[in-house]
């Protein structure tokens, strides 16, 4: 499952970022800068007077792949 990761820089310049389950695989770069944008401009996370994620710097698509050690989930008794 890919796993859509968007990073922000914070007002004070820290990087934070914002992932996303459950998201569209297929985004385009402009669609993935227009996101970031409206998350950015609604201002909405905001903590000590500083906002989280001021300015979009970059959105990728993260692998997770799950290695199993054991599975017997499909064991018969």
């Amino acid at each position: 499952m890919k796993v859509l990761e968007l990073v922000f820089k914070t007002e004070q310049h820290k990087v934070r970022s914002l992932k996303f389950n459950y998201a569209n695989q297929n985004l385009t770069d402009n669609e993935a800068r227009g996101l970031m944008k409206r998350i950015s401009d609604l201002e909405m996370f905001e903590k000590d007077g500083v906002k989280l994620y001021a300015t979009p710097v970059g959105a990728r698509y993260l692998d997770r792949k799950n290695y199993s050690i054991f599975d017997d989930t499909q064991k018969t008794a």
